[in-house]
């Protein structure tokens, strides 16, 4: 390592936009530029991709400075084979046997980038650490092998399908280090890939205080007087969001409270015709109208099975309104018992007597917000998580 006050850091991701809204690229991005003012040497390696469906080339190839930090950028390799791709992950998805030969074609056929893989190779003794975020993509697989011995992995992982593969079992075992975002992340991963302890700690993502926030506007903006129930993310199966809007119209249908479905994000939504008169589509807001969004609702339910951390349910805790989440769901619960911020659902009985819980005890649901609001300034302001961040690379020896 060259004498320097702080290690260089380079974040190896297979896209970095800074319009994009994808909690892994959000989260490489914000841990990226708090290093970057703490006077750490930071470069993002990334390809010239925008689009994560197709991963086709976007921006040109080369170096900008984004906001004072250096993204190196370079082109993906366009010789994938798509239906072959598609055609094992089906099988992947469905848990059916593969060779490991399989899967790592698989893998092979993803996003990957020889370019940047020989970037890798160049700039080994460049830089301290790589920090490769998050585990799925071949610009991690194939990457992190490149300089496995200063290679951190922040995996963002979740119980599915691909989680199981033998490939990403070589990967977490070959990194020097791994960084989770949640305790129960954690624990997931070690009984995954038997991770011993000392190359494994927690990080996170940290949140700073989101300013003023206008809830009377949002409600006077969107005509939305009644209580209402928030959701925030992609509009997708994987999210879970249309159990939500299944479970919000028995909700009507069944107690019948003057109140609305409020979500916000990006995707299609599957509305039957009754939904349209208690289900109102936001799409995608402004930071300013999502935080008034926040803070007008009476509670906030992130039903998705699938996080490492879950960024919108900190912010709904930014603007101290209490949660519902799916009981499913480690991190996000673990979350809640921790913070004291929210509950759990498992089965829709529960989610009604839950939302008809907040529903009817405001000062209740006041101070599941509150909970909530203290919990993400302990454990997920930029202060501990950069604590957290510094003391990992001490104890693996990379700091």
């Amino acid at each position: 390592m060259r004498s320097q006050t702080k290690p260089s850091i380079a974040f190896v991701v297979p896209r970095f936009d800074p319009e994009l809204a994808g909690g892994a690229e959000v989260l490489a991005k914000g841990l990226a530029t708090r290093l970057l003012q703490r006077g750490y040497p930071v470069t993002v390696l990334t390809t010239c991709a925008r689009d994560h469906f197709t991963w086709k080339n976007f921006f040109p190839p080369g170096e900008v400075d984004s906001n004072g930090m250096r993204v190196r950028r370079f082109p993906v390799n366009e010789s994938r084979d798509i239906r072959r791709f598609l055609e094992i992950q089906e099988k992947i998805i469905k848990y059916q046997d593969l060779s490991f030969e399989e899967e790592k074609e698989w893998i092979s056929q993803s996003v990957v980038s020889e370019a940047l893989f020989k970037e890798l190779e160049r700039a080994r003794d460049e830089h301290d650490v790589f920090i490769f975020i998050p585990y799925l993509f071949g610009t991690t697989y194939w990457g992190a092998q490149t300089v496995a011995e200063k290679a951190v992995l922040i995996p963002c992982l979740h119980d599915e399908p691909y989680a199981h593969l033998r490939i990403f079992k070589e990967l977490f075992d070959n990194v020097k280090a791994v960084m989770f975002n949640a305790e129960a992340e954690k624990r997931l991963g070690e009984d995954l890939y038997d991770l011993p302890d000392r190359k494994t700690c927690v990080v996170g993502m940290g949140f700073e205080p989101t300013g003023p926030h206008y809830p009377d506007r949002f409600r006077e903006k969107f005509r939305m007087p009644e209580p209402f129930v928030l959701y925030a993310g992609r509009r997708e199966g994987g999210k879970n969001s249309d159990l939500l809007i299944e479970y919000f119209r028995v909700f009507k249908r069944h107690i019948g409270f003057d109140m609305k479905l409020a979500m916000m994000g990006t995707g299609p939504l599957p509305l039957q015709p009754i939904d349209k008169k208690y289900v109102v589509d936001l799409g995608y807001l402004s930071e300013q109208a999502k935080r008034d969004a926040f803070a007008a609702a009476t509670v906030f339910c992130q039903p998705s099975l699938n996080e490492s951390l879950s960024i919108v349910l900190m912010e709904a805790w930014l603007a101290e309104r209490p949660v519902m989440v799916h009981a499913r769901c480690p991190v996000t619960v673990e979350h809640c018992v921790r913070g004291k911020g929210g509950l759990y659902f498992d089965n829709y009985y529960e989610f009604e007597e839950i939302l008809a819980l907040f529903l009817t005890n405001p000062a209740l649901a006041d101070g599941f917000g509150k909970n909530g609001i203290e919990y993400v300034r302990k454990e997920y302001s930029w202060e501990a998580v950069i604590g957290r961040f510094e003391s990992g690379l001490a104890k693996f020896g990379l700091g």
